[in-house]
């Protein structure tokens, strides 16, 4: 997730496992010879073992993941900095996007495919009119609360705003900055720690314990690259922010059951707060920074899941996993055969 106050110089972190209908990564991925023997031994022991088996691939798979996505990002940045020097330029913000997106979004499509035989909608990505529906509502969900507070500190005069743009350079820094950042930091970042690991923990263990679980790693991963970049003394500051605002993003796609909802929510929290603070690519200056962060992002993240609950109506599952279903194992599976089978 992106600095609030700067861009310059700054690490960008914006903000499985597959099962059969019982839960049993066995018995979706046992060979072929073991079939029979399978079915017949069903002894505590050999369930305890097939336990420890489930739980060992998924921290595999999880370390792997954000293992793999802390390097990615770290070898892009270093990579454009090399190139273009320590200070953020608009040729190495594109390098940046272009070079994470392509490197990450891949390596989570590849690993759900061939590793968890698992379709995409399975993460969450639902497509045509719902996806578009959750998107917006996942906007909003952070736009609603962070609108009302800025208006009300603009009217009792605690914050002031400047902006010494035209409204076409306004207008165009703000497309600038959605694309960017859905390119850079909502979509590939949403994907791999809400999308891909969210639905593996989800599989194994209550939605609760996934958002808290995805917020830890999502935490050590923006925490890693700030205290790379920066130093220690950034340590509890980003780790803190990280993990709170990983939980809240969580609770949203929870809530929402979509993750084009915390796609939204990143992508508008992500660009109100680059384009207020960082003034890199058009001239606006906030009188206050820590007052406009308290009445637009704090209140934001406060109200989030109250706002989505009013949005997405219905119960959400707080404590039950939710195992793939055979049926959508099978599907992707036969997804998977006829490349298999042309390689």
């Amino acid at each position: 997730m992106t600095s609030m106050t700067s861009l310059k110089g700054r690490p960008s972190v914006g903000f499985g496992m597959t099962f059969a209908a019982d839960g049993d990564f066995w018995q979706v991925h046992r060979p072929i010879w073991l079939s029979n023997i399978n079915l017949m031994d069903n002894s505590p022991a050999h369930d305890e073992s097939q336990a420890d088996h489930r739980v060992g691939s998924l921290a595999l798979r999880l370390v792997l993941i954000t293992t793999g996505t802390l390097l990615i990002w770290l070898g892009v940045t270093r990579l454009t900095t090399v190139l273009w020097g320590a200070e953020m330029s608009l040729l190495q913000h594109i390098a940046n996007a272009v070079g994470v997106f392509s490197l990450a979004v891949p390596m989570v499509l590849v690993i759900n495919r061939y590793l968890d035989r698992r379709p995409v909608s399975a993460l969450g990505l639902h497509a045509e009119k719902r996806a578009w529906r959750d998107f917006l509502y996942g906007a909003l969900t952070w736009l609603i609360p962070a609108g009302l507070g800025l208006t009300v500190a603009l009217m009792f005069g605690w914050v002031e705003i400047r902006i010494d743009s035209s409204i076409a350079e306004l207008i165009g820094v703000i497309l600038l900055l959605i694309l960017l950042v859905f390119v850079y930091e909502a979509f590939p970042e949403e994907l791999i720690f809400r999308g891909y690991i969210y639905r593996n923990l989800t599989a194994a263990v209550a939605p609760w314990v996934a958002v808290v679980i995805q917020a830890l790693l999502f935490s050590a991963f923006g925490t890693a690259l700030w205290v790379i970049s920066n130093g220690w003394g950034v340590f509890l500051e980003r780790s803190v922010l990280f993990f709170g605002m990983a939980v809240v993003v969580g609770c949203v796609r929870l809530i929402s059951g979509s993750l084009w909802a915390a796609i939204g929510f990143h992508l508008a929290f992500q660009v109100m707060m680059q384009l207020f603070l960082s003034s890199q690519y058009v001239d606006i200056e906030v009188s206050d920074e820590g007052i406009f962060t308290l009445t637009t992002a704090v209140v934001a993240f406060c109200a989030a899941t109250t706002v989505a609950g009013l949005l997405w109506r219905g119960g959400a599952n707080w404590t039950k996993p939710e195992p793939q279903s055979s049926e959508s194992t099978a599907q992707a599976e036969a997804s998977v055969r006829p490349a298999e089978g042309q390689s």
